[in-house]
């Protein structure tokens, strides 16, 4: 069986990068693999585990002879590699990312001299608190959606090359628009992480932290998530996380009312239809 891609470079082999590198490889994907990113120790670890064959701390090097460039870096940064990269890409080559904004970035890539350089803008919905290449694994998006966001500018060849790959390393591939995407995951992803980071912050200016059990680790597990690209991301997705902050505040509010009169019978009412709702969705999920 022929490979999708003879050369993949992927600029930021961190757990999101590591673990397609891992997974295209076990999966005979992608034939050759190039590592290149900012930190010499982790790009050294990463071709001494065997994700990536050959390593380049200069991003334009290492994107030359591939036909597909994953850009692994929070959105800002990469922005700026890709603006870098695009002159020596290949003619025809497919460019793609994994940020988890993408309308701030795809309008910003689409309004660069693109030549014929293809570019599909994505977001696989996977990943732990954990980061860096150490942490990748090549079954992190098996059963997992991979999101990816075509405009009326994206080369249908290279949209189903894409499909083809995140199909191949075990994901339910998704078509959204951009902005679609950005609600969503404002929804889903982006105003979770805001609330752990706020529960635990607000649990520090306690005396009660010290007698936190499961459930309090469960719930914040992702607090332990990187601030760096975690304040990127709110940032980038403000106007869409927001209205979703909106929504959440008035939740908020309509419980705090209901303790505040003794109401247990709307409160139950409250729990009793997240519960469901949360049940149904971990058994569609298979997890239940």
């Amino acid at each position: 069986m022929p490979f999708l891609f003879e050369q993949m470079t992927i600029i930021g082999v961190g757990l999101v990068g590591g673990s397609i590198a891992r997974a295209a490889r076990g999966r005979g994907l992608v034939r050759r693999f190039v590592g290149s990113g900012r930190g010499a120790p982790n790009l050294e670890r990463a071709l001494a585990l065997g994700v990536v064959d050959r390593v380049e701390r200069d991003h334009r090097a290492a994107v030359r002879d591939s036909d597909l460039v994953v850009v692994g870096t929070p959105v800002r940064a990469a922005v700026e590699v890709v603006r870098n990269i695009l002159p020596e890409m290949r003619p025809g080559a497919v460019l793609t990312d994994v940020g988890s904004v993408k309308g701030p970035f795809v309008r910003a890539v689409e309004g660069m001299d693109l030549r014929q350089v293809r570019f599909v803008g994505g977001h696989p919905i996977a990943g732990t608190e954990k980061s860096g290449v150490e942490a990748s694994f090549p079954e992190l998006f098996e059963n997992r959606r991979t999101i990816l966001t075509p405009t009326s500018k994206t080369d249908p060849q290279a949209l189903q090359a894409l499909k083809s790959l995140w199909e191949g390393v075990g994901a339910q591939v998704d078509i959204l628009d951009p902005e679609t995407h950005d609600r969503i995951l404002s929804d889903i992803s982006h105003l979770p992480h805001l609330i752990a980071y706020a529960l635990v912050d607000t649990a520090l200016k306690g005396v009660g932290l010290p007698y936190a059990a499961g459930g309090f680790r469960d719930f914040t597990r992702i607090a332990s998530s990187s601030p760096e690209m975690w304040r990127e991301i709110c940032l980038d997705n403000r106007e869409a996380l927001v209205a979703s902050l909106d929504v959440f505040e008035e939740r908020l509010a309509a419980l705090r009312r209901m303790v505040e009169r003794g109401d247990g019978e709307g409160m139950e009412g409250v729990f009793r239809r997240a519960k469901e709702g949360r049940d149904g969705w971990l058994k569609g999920k298979g997890w239940a």
